[in-house]
């Protein structure tokens, strides 16, 4: 019998592309492996270099994972939320986090260590085509994100990302869609790389052209195929 711990994590694990596949007979023995931690706003989840013991799974919460260059300056490489996973790399190739990982709320993390993802992996080899889809649209995500960091303007590249969450949260086809802003100005800006400045501007613009509105810390798409040409 399940408690309802082991109930939330079972819904978290089928959300888990290569652990969806399994039936959940299969996903039982897996429940007793996971690891539960509680996170805090701006804790520190694990730096870059650090080596590679777990893979994560967002109960509640979201995080962010990012980069330092010399002088300080912070990247976002992503964000993710309920639902999402990461940190999955390392425990492919035994090698460290590629990347650092903070908590931009406070929320709950399951985690799984090297040791029994490798074991299931061996149990269930199926999950590896799973995994190597994984990594591929992760690698398509960061291909994208060097390319419009490279040959897209800021407002580009901030209407691409309204754009990409408002599809998350709307349905095909719908014309308006509103969704929560969890990050800052100055977190999208280390997002899209541009300054923070440039992202308030461009939101205002974005307002007084009618595409968006901004109340109460959500944004709502005022019409989808407009930010989507402001995107492109």
């Amino acid at each position: 019998m399940l408690d309802r711990s082991d109930k939330k994590n079972l819904r978290l694990l089928k959300k888990v592309p290569f652990f969806a596949q399994l039936e959940e007979e299969e996903l039982h023995p897996i429940l007793g492996q996971l690891q539960e931690r509680q996170i805090r706003k701006n804790e520190t989840i694990f730096r870059e270099g650090m080596p590679g013991e777990y893979l994560f799974m967002i109960r509640t919460g979201n995080v962010k994972i990012y980069k330092l260059s010399e002088e300080g300056r912070e990247q976002i490489l992503g964000v993710f939320g309920p639902g999402d996973f990461f940190a999955e790399l390392p425990l492919l190739d035994g090698g460290k986090y590629p990347a650092s990982a903070e908590a931009l709320t406070a929320g709950t993390l399951v985690r799984l260590r090297r040791e029994s993802f490798l074991e299931i992996l061996n149990d269930h080899p199926g999950v590896v085509t799973k995994i190597l889809e994984t990594v591929g649209a992760r690698l398509r995500y960061f291909t994208n994100m060097v390319a419009d960091l490279t040959l897209k303007d800021a407002s580009r590249r901030l209407a691409g990302f309204l754009y990409e969450k408002a599809k998350r949260h709307g349905l095909r086809g719908q014309r308006e869609v509103r969704f929560p802003m969890e990050l800052t100005h100055q977190e999208i800006a280390s997002l899209i790389g541009t300054a923070r400045e440039t992202v308030s501007r461009t939101l205002q613009q974005f307002q007084k052209e009618e595409i968006i509105d901004i109340r109460d810390r959500h944004v709502t798409v005022l019409d989808m195929e407009r930010l989507s040409t402001a995107a492109r």
